[in-house]
């Protein structure tokens, strides 16, 4: 059994200590007492706060889309693995869902080590549903539903961590479903 990286290991608590307490204005030095391990640590492994940060989101993100990807791999209906993607995401947006937003906001401020995180969650994420899309219907019209998917659904984690209803938002999910499996009726396919 190979064991992990002592750089994985720290990343593994940053993000949960990121997901429980935020970003904020957190040093490095706070963040390395309140994980267990030394600033110097931190600076070894990352380099600065904003590197660390940058591998926070690269870490996160990439976990998404590679879950996304097994998804639609496994799932024959896209309907299906997209509903399956959104219990999950549902379900852990109260740990990761804040902690999301929050950096999504760093790189709406254009925040150096946020720069990357349009091209991780917005294309990256976009990527995966257009090839899942495009599996029932053209590549253009599969690009439109992917940028329709991955609106509705950050606009729904949104209003889920803010109201916490999960029965109204996952409504709202088998609506734009049934909305979607109804206007790729008769659309030829690929």
């Amino acid at each position: 059994m190979t064991r992990p990286r002592p750089r994985d290991v720290l990343l593994d608590k940053a993000i949960g200590y990121y997901a429980a307490h935020g970003v904020g204005d957190t040093s490095l030095r706070t963040l390395a007492a309140s994980i267990g391990t030394s600033q110097r640590m931190l600076h070894y492994h990352f380099g600065s706060r904003e590197d660390l940060l940058a591998a926070v989101i690269e870490s996160v993100v990439t976990e998404q889309i590679a879950t996304l990807d097994r998804l639609f791999a496994e799932v024959d209906d896209p309907f299906e693995a997209g509903r399956r993607n959104w219990e999950g995401a549902a379900t852990t947006a109260q740990a990761f869902g804040p902690l999301f937003f929050e950096l999504a906001s760093h790189a709406m401020r254009g925040r150096p080590y946020a720069v990357r995180l349009g091209e991780v969650v917005v294309t990256a994420h976009v990527a995966a549903f257009r090839r899942a899309y495009a599996t029932v219907t053209d590549d253009a019209h599969a690009e439109v539903l992917a940028r329709l998917t991955l609106a509705v659904g950050h606009g729904l984690l949104l209003q889920l961590l803010i109201d916490g209803d999960r029965p109204a938002a996952d409504a709202a999910v088998d609506e734009l479903t049934q909305m979607v499996r109804a206007r790729l009726e008769g659309v030829p396919r690929r």
